[in-house]
């Protein structure tokens, strides 16, 4: 992925993400859910992922598979401001994303592996084997390196979907306090 498709990836997740269960628990206004979820995805993609090279989409942008590596950096001064501004703009929904985030920090995994943040196509276009392109690159990665991958899934109907990209559930969270049931994914290299 490259910068010129952080603004068509932002759609194509933030359509993708539209009906995710923890998204309508944060963004319960879906007249808001769409475009606040596009703002969260570009900055994301354009300051948190993109520096890693480890983000990856198909040829028409309509899938993105968003990873982060074993050792992170800080993102640069530009990106922190872009990020606080982003949570300005979250609004209501700020409150809801960040007790997700601090489930989802509270259980994962301490040693070294790769972190799959985020996979998404346009609904249009899944079901042709784009997420799983997408996320190759870096399940070969993490297999030529002896280095596990990790993920939350949101959707209970994903997990057989990561299930045959060989990562196995370890456990599940509840988004408190009325939040939605996540499931960690772990994958040993093969």
């Amino acid at each position: 992925m490259t910068l010129d498709d952080v603004k068509p990836a932002a759609a194509s997740l933030a359509r993708a993400f539209a009906d995710d269960p923890l998204q309508v628990w944060a963004i319960p206004d879906e007249g808001r859910r769409v475009p606040l979820l596009q703002d969260c995805f570009a900055v994301l993609l354009e300051h948190v992922d993109l520096p890693h090279g480890l983000s990856y989409c198909d040829e028409h942008v309509s899938t993105a598979a968003i990873w982060l590596p074993p050792v992170l950096r800080k993102p640069a001064p530009d990106g922190i401001k872009a990020l606080a501004a982003l949570d300005t703009r979250l609004g209501d929904s700020g409150p809801r994303l960040h007790a997700a985030q601090d489930a989802m920090d509270a259980v994962r995994p301490a040693g070294a592996h790769y972190y799959l943040q985020g996979l998404g196509t346009d609904p249009p276009f899944q079901g042709q084997g784009l997420g799983s392109a997408a996320m190759q690159p870096v399940l070969a990665r993490c297999d030529a390196e002896r280095t596990p991958a990790y993920l939350e899934s949101t959707k209970e109907r994903n997990v057989a979907f990561y299930e045959r990209h060989g990562f196995k559930v370890t456990g599940t969270i509840d988004v408190k306090p009325d939040g939605p049931r996540l499931w960690t994914m772990w994958r040993v290299p093969a």
